[in-house]
């Protein structure tokens, strides 16, 4: 496989509540990708301004949140393409589209989001019943069914640990559709990441840093957890050492060999780096970046970058 023409990296691991954003960067020089320690996102507007910083070079731009959605609903809805779905969604032509539904009765095709909140009683029944699914995993995309071990929830399920509808809410709102507005591509949806990185200077992605480990041939012993700092200091070593391309600065080396601090909230910071580690073997190309999707793959469902097929 061939090196893609980016020059910059960044991976965010992205939360509805603004002080869970992390990004981590790294930037291309002569032979190796030099990593900087993660960050907190802080002003979106103003980190906007910097990853769609066009004299910065070709950016490739991780984030942690479904970018695409599922065919079952999508056909239902007359939807046939993601990226005229965010247009709609700017101009306000699905007015309840992110208003997530409290009751059952609520939910509908332009309101697919449920449950608002966790109550007795709320059930994955209720959902799939609503929207006219099979089942939960007809709910899911193909990519999201395609991925090793546990998989990622549905988009429209927005409860439990494992959810991640309120994120992409967040996402698709403060990042996607400001930055499609001033130019930025999305992939897969725009073209292939070869293509992209040649003639877009700025690309978002998806990613899954739960993927990160299987896909690197490091993963977490029966035990271990990303929630405990020693845990995430020796796979974050290990993942280190599969990675030759990388140079750390000392501040990310530091944050790294530490496990990214006491506290389960060590893990925000530590998926950054992750999905990070991740898309530089992409960017080198020792991971495929999936370049025969099929027709709705490539215009309405998305893909998870580095997951093959």
């Amino acid at each position: 496989m061939t090196r893609l023409a980016f020059n910059r990296l960044l991976h965010a691991d992205w939360s509805r509540s603004s002080g869970k954003r992390w990004a981590a960067e790294a930037r291309r020089d002569d032979k190796h990708w030099r990593v900087s320690a993660p960050r907190r996102v802080g002003d979106i507007d103003a980190w906007l301004s910097t990853l769609l910083e066009e004299n910065a070079g070709t950016t490739l731009v991780g984030f942690d949140f479904p970018i695409g959605v599922p065919a079952s609903w999508a056909w239902q809805a007359g939807i046939g393409d993601f990226s005229d779905l965010l247009s709609q969604l700017a101009d306000h032509q699905w007015p309840d589209f992110f208003t997530v539904a409290e009751y059952p009765d609520e939910i509908a095709l332009g309101r697919p989001f449920y449950p608002r909140r966790s109550r007795r009683g709320v059930r994955q029944a209720e959902l799939i019943q609503a929207l006219g699914a099979v089942d939960f995993d007809d709910l899911r995309r193909e990519c999201e069914r395609r991925t090793p071990g546990r998989r990622p929830c549905p988009l429209f399920w927005t409860l439990g640990a494992n959810q991640v509808g309120k994120a992409a809410i967040a996402g698709w709102r403060e990042v996607l559709m400001p930055a499609r507005a001033r130019g930025a591509a999305l992939w897969p949806f725009d073209d292939d990441l070869e293509t992209l990185a040649v003639c877009s200077h700025s690309v978002l992605c998806e990613t899954w840093p739960t993927l990160v480990a299987h896909l690197l041939g490091v993963g977490m012993e029966a035990g271990q957890s990303k929630r405990r700092q020693r845990d995430r200091a020796i796979q974050g070593q290990q993942l280190l050492e599969c990675n030759r391309s990388c140079v750390l600065d000392s501040d990310a080396g530091e944050r790294l060999a530490d496990g990214f601090g006491p506290g389960a909230g060590g893990e925000d910071p530590y998926d950054a780096m992750l999905g990070l580690l991740m898309m530089v073997e992409v960017a080198e190309g020792r991971l495929a970046s999936a370049f025969r999707l099929t027709p709705w793959q490539r215009n309405l469902e998305g893909w998870i970058l580095g997951l093959s097929q």
